[in-house]
């Protein structure tokens, strides 16, 4: 992965994202779910925007109060369940960024979560080619302003999709000068 997207991630550390308490205990992670059930095979839009959706979801559950009941804990456990989700690159540097190792074990760093794709705001999802699409959405954090996050994601072994890249474009407000 290239070192901005690392530096995007970082910066919209600061930011929130949205969770409805509950959603977790009640999600059974779609990418691990759908692993060699052919599934995971979808073609058509529709199906496409599902699939991205049910990833974007997956991707980020670890950083959920609920996270702790996939039974992550050592490093090779995350990596696991992320081969599922995401390009490990991707998820080598998100695990970087926000757990921190002790004795084997990997433990969350107290710190704001990213901001993150949340499925009941508005969103736009885009088919870009057969074996690459995109979600983009837009949130204003009051105290951290204006943001899109868009996710991409490729086919990859001919049917399986995961996030391949995360972006972060940070929107300055223009002040008024006098």
């Amino acid at each position: 992965m290239p070192a901005p997207m690392m530096l995007n991630l970082l910066a919209a550390t600061c930011l929130f994202f949205s969770y409805t308490p509950g959603d977790s205990g009640i999600h059974t992670p779609q990418a691990i779910q759908l692993e060699g059930s052919g599934a995971n095979n979808v073609n058509d839009k529709r199906g496409m925007e599902k699939m991205a959706v049910d990833l974007a979801d997956d991707f980020i559950l670890p950083l959920h109060p609920d996270g702790k009941s996939l039974g992550l804990k050592t490093k090779e456990d995350y990596m696991n369940y992320y081969k599922n989700v995401s390009d490990l690159d991707l998820a080598e540097e998100f695990l970087n960024a926000f757990f921190i190792e002790k004795n084997g074990v990997l433990e969350h760093i107290p710190t704001e979560p990213p901001l993150w794709f949340d499925s009941e705001l508005p969103y736009e999802f885009k088919k870009l080619s057969d074996t690459e699409m995109s979600i983009s959405q837009f949130s204003s954090v009051e105290l951290y302003g204006p943001a899109t996050l868009t996710i991409f994601y490729k086919k990859i072994n001919g049917n399986k999709w995961i996030i391949d890249e995360v972006h972060y474009e940070m929107e300055s407000e223009q002040l008024n000068e006098i």
